[in-house]
């Protein structure tokens, strides 16, 4: 789990990247060359969450966020659940997963505020077809919530303590790093499709289009698997050894140290603070040095803090 306490916490959204260090919040264009404004933050942030015109910076051990409109960097600050952790933003309104209060709160532009209760332990937040879903790790629980109303609507038992969820269009997927598989629930059904074998210890993933990048620090490698729909089709040719365990081996990216994050194309290392861009079989070195919140992938290119001399700087995606 990423540590709380931060020297600083990155966000790129369509007007800029925003920077975020304790007490303050800055605004840079997206050439990470000129500061737009700058303006209140809170003492220990841990993480931005961005729409088109709004950015929210959420502070777990203060249990605060801090709702900044990104035209002029102004803000209000809120009281919330114990230990806010994620966010997002969906159909107008926000969305904080408050895991100690084991809730979901919703925050209208009106200032109104609702909240359900969640199971034990919630940790991750994801949106798909407009609906929301939240995994909790000690109970292993994955639920769906509708905005409207808002409330659970259907929920399903899985394995516990999951060190990742995403979510694609039709299906959901979990990682577990101690039997190194990623298990699958269907969107559709709200089943579970089972798991499949993924490396040695997975712990994170990202999706690109059909594909599932899976970081394994102990490998030293992100695998490239198919996701669940391709997976059935693979089956069906006879190509299952090929993907159980082994993942597409042409398409498989190997560093030089033990990748634990992945943002296709970029994956970090947290133990050494080393931010990569891979290709391919190729990997090569972004930054160094880079806290676990110190960069933001944008459209314009990845962008870096760099605490020693105290500036943002962009990579744009042939750096």
């Amino acid at each position: 789990m990423t540590p709380l306490l931060l020297a600083v916490v990155l966000a790129a959204a369509d007007r800029g990247v925003l920077v975020a260090q304790s007490g303050s919040i800055e605004m840079f264009d997206r050439t990470a060359t000129t500061q737009m404004w700058s303006g209140e933050g809170l003492q220990t942030p841990a993480r931005i969450v961005t729409s088109k015109d709004q950015a929210v910076i959420i502070d777990p051990l203060a249990s605060q966020i801090r709702i900044i409109d990104l035209v002029s960097g102004r803000g209000t600050t809120l009281r919330t659940g114990e230990t806010p952790i994620d966010g997002l933003f969906l159909n107008g309104r926000f969305y904080l997963l408050e895991r100690d209060a084991r809730a979901l709160e919703r925050i209208g532009t009106d200032g109104t505020r609702a909240s359900i209760p969640l199971a034990a332990d919630p940790a991750f937040l994801r949106q798909a077809g407009g609906r929301i879903y939240v995994y909790s790790r000690t109970p292993g629980m994955f639920q769906e919530i509708t905005t409207s109303p808002f409330a659970v609507a259907r929920g399903v038992n899985v394995a516990p303590f999951a060190s990742d969820l995403e979510v694609d269009p039709k299906n959901a997927y979990l990682v577990y790093p101690r039997g190194g598989k990623i298990g699958v629930v269907s969107l559709t059904t709200m089943k579970s499709g089972g798991t499949f074998d993924v490396g040695a210890v997975p712990v994170d993933l990202a999706i690109v289009s059909r594909t599932l990048a899976v970081a394994d620090p102990s490998a030293k490698r992100v695998w490239m698997v198919q996701g669940q729909e391709s997976f059935a089709r693979a089956f069906a040719r006879g190509f299952l050894r090929g993907l159980l365990g082994l993942g597409l081996a042409p398409r498989n990216s190997d560093f030089p140290t033990g990748v634990d994050r992945v943002i296709v194309p970029y994956a970090y290392d947290s133990s050494s603070g080393t931010l990569y861009r891979f290709s391919k079989s190729k990997s090569s070195i972004v930054a160094k040095n880079v806290a676990p919140e110190g960069f933001a992938v944008g459209p314009a290119g990845i962008y870096v803090w760099e605490d020693a001399v105290r500036r943002l700087q962009r990579f744009d995606g042939n750096d």
